[in-house]
């Protein structure tokens, strides 16, 4: 079973409040707009502007786990060219499942969802060293932007969920998934720490990430035919910080990218937990590389 990241968010429908579709359709292209400048602008700001220092607080999560000693074992030839992983560098798209619920008895509704893509915005690499001699803080920074629009039954007061794949990182050189904590509707953040062993020498390393909602658009309109849409549009910024030997360049981000809204509400209402997912070679629990896009962290910064 693929991982999914849980995102819950809770809305009562008002109505009465409704804007012409075409009027919708213009201040949602001037938006996009604004906030694609605004997002550039931010990447450069963080690249020149900010101190070589954490913009979070390590010993603030919701989650902390050590996993057990893990030895990465190396053939000689980088993974990624064994298996001829194609990098991207630019936005990338993903699917996500989006449902309306009944708040009391979490039974679903049925409706109509208008909108299952989400775009990934091109992350923002920096890398400073670390308290640790001899380790160096790779932080990776990135924005994923959901437009929903889903279809309103006649009566009012719904909650709505949507889920969606969580970004992972697999090592250049082995093929071996970080270890992580999959986070669900009940944490934002989280650490997960070890050692890992290998050509010989043992590693304490740690990975953060940390999550940050920002609401663009909360609005009931009404489409062409006169039928009522719920547009919620929001963007989630993710920032991990990856604490490393100095020497070590090998973070690949991974996204899985194929379409799996097939999914029913009780299959993934199953999954809204906050479970960890120990290291692991990529493919043997049954990942499809055709099913992914891959971007180099050393290549973005």
């Amino acid at each position: 079973m693929k991982r999914f990241t849980a995102l819950i968010l809770t809305f009562t429908i008002l109505f009465g409040i409704f804007s012409t579709a075409c009027g919708v359709d213009d201040r949602r292209r001037n938006r996009r707009e604004e906030e694609e400048q605004e997002e550039e602008e931010t990447t450069r700001r963080r690249s020149f502007d900010e101190p070589l220092e954490p913009r979070h607080d390590f010993s603030d999560v919701d989650v902390s786990m050590e996993f057990d000693d893990f030895r990465a074992d190396y053939s000689g030839t980088p993974w990624v060219l064994e298996n001829n992983i194609p990098f991207t560098s630019g936005n990338i798209y993903e699917y996500f499942n989006q449902f309306l619920y009944n708040s009391s008895t979490r039974e679903e509704i049925p409706t109509t969802v208008y909108n299952n893509l989400a775009t990934i915005y091109r992350p923002n690499v920096r890398h400073y060293p670390a308290e640790q001699d001899g380790y160096t803080i790779y932080e990776v920074s990135y924005v994923e932007y959901f437009p929903t629009r889903i279809a309103l039954p006649v009566s009012s007061g719904y909650n709505t969920s949507w889920y969606y794949h969580g970004v992972g990182f697999i090592d250049y050189y082995t093929g071996t998934i970080y270890p992580k904590i999959e986070m669900s509707s009940d944490i934002d953040s989280f650490c997960v720490s070890g050692d890992v062993s290998y050509n010989g020498d043992t590693y304490t390393v740690y990975y953060y990430e940390y999550r940050d909602q920002d609401i663009l658009v909360n609005e009931t309109t009404q489409d062409s035919d006169g039928n009522d849409v719920w547009e919620f549009e929001v963007t989630e910024t993710e920032t991990c910080y990856f604490v490393v030997p100095n020497d070590y360049d090998g973070i690949v981000m991974f996204v899985y990218t194929a379409d799996d809204t097939y999914r029913t509400w009780d299959e993934i209402e199953a999954m809204n937990n906050p479970f960890f997912t120990p290291p692991s070679v990529f493919g043997e629990s049954g990942e499809n590389i055709e099913d992914y896009t891959f971007l180099s962290i050393s290549e973005l910064g």
